[in-house]
């Protein structure tokens, strides 16, 4: 049993090395390129899209290593993004009110991913009390 906890994170760390490391790749990439060549808005749009690609195999790799979690785990780990996502919604949800009444400086959007991710990791903190 031990072994195949420890052969699962092993299996998630390196997937999600090469996914993060994919990212970086990209991020780096497309700013050398864009900066180097005259693009147009189509080739500059499909570019900026590229990051994406590995933030969608985040998905995946989180989602395999979950699912090789005992039920408890998988309780916290569900029930901590249900919390991250309300909070990080709502937040969101009230920043647009916000925005139409005062301009906010800054671009918002580009927050939201890394703001759910880190209210996840907070809210796992939390729900594992209930639970230990």
């Amino acid at each position: 049993m031990m072994k195949d906890w420890r052969k699962n994170i092993l299996r998630y760390n390196i997937q999600l090395g090469l996914v993060l490391l994919t990212y970086m790749v990209l991020l780096v990439g497309i700013n050398l390129i864009d900066a180097r060549f005259e693009l147009l808005d189509w080739q500059r749009v499909a570019l900026s899209c590229l990051p994406v690609l590995p933030a969608i195999a985040l998905i995946f790799v989180v989602l395999r290593y979950v699912r090789t979690m005992d039920e408890v785990w998988q309780k916290i780990v569900t029930e901590s993004a249900l919390i991250s996502a309300a909070i990080v919604g709502i937040g969101t949800f009230t920043l647009g009110f916000i925005e139409e009444v005062i301009d906010l400086p800054g671009e918002i959007l580009i927050w939201v991913w890394p703001t759910m991710i880190m209210t996840h990791g907070i809210a796992m903190c939390f729900v594992r009390l209930r639970y230990s």
